[in-house]
């Protein structure tokens, strides 16, 4: 990975943390797979900047706050390796949650063109007041 690419994902994880959507396009492929654990109600897959824009729409329903902050970028070859932490408040509940999580982004011709998302989501369920009994995944 180039310092052009790891700069692209530092861009993308910048517009989500102040939830700017379109910026956040901006740096997509016009066909990425974004792929979040399916327990989530805004989990599964999605497919190119109308799929990443609903996904945004139906977290945007449930969570508040910061989402995603990147501790660290590290280089797997073909792919970067994100890992971090998801941070938000549910609106229903307005319990607070964090957990860690582990993005394997691919990138081509510099531009982020699939993200495949892993984390443990019962934590983020039980702050939805939908049980914590959820897979990790």
């Amino acid at each position: 990975m180039s310092e052009q690419d790891i700069e692209s994902l530092r861009r993308i994880y910048d517009a989500f943390s102040r939830w700017d959507v379109e910026e956040l396009i901006g740096d997509l492929a016009h066909d990425i797979e974004w792929s979040l654990p399916d327990t989530l109600p805004w989990g599964g897959m999605r497919h190119g900047h109308d799929g990443v824009l609903a996904f945004a729409s139906v977290s945007q329903d449930h969570v508040d706050g910061r989402w995603a902050d990147p501790d660290d970028f590290l280089d797997a070859g073909d792919r970067m390796v994100v890992l971090g932490r998801l941070r938000g408040r549910a609106k229903a509940s307005g319990q607070d949650f964090e957990v860690e999580f582990v993005h394997l982004w691919t990138m081509t011709d510099g531009v982020a063109s699939r993200l495949h998302a892993y984390f443990d989501t019962a934590p983020i369920m039980a702050a939805l007041g939908q049980g914590g009994d959820a897979p990790a995944v």
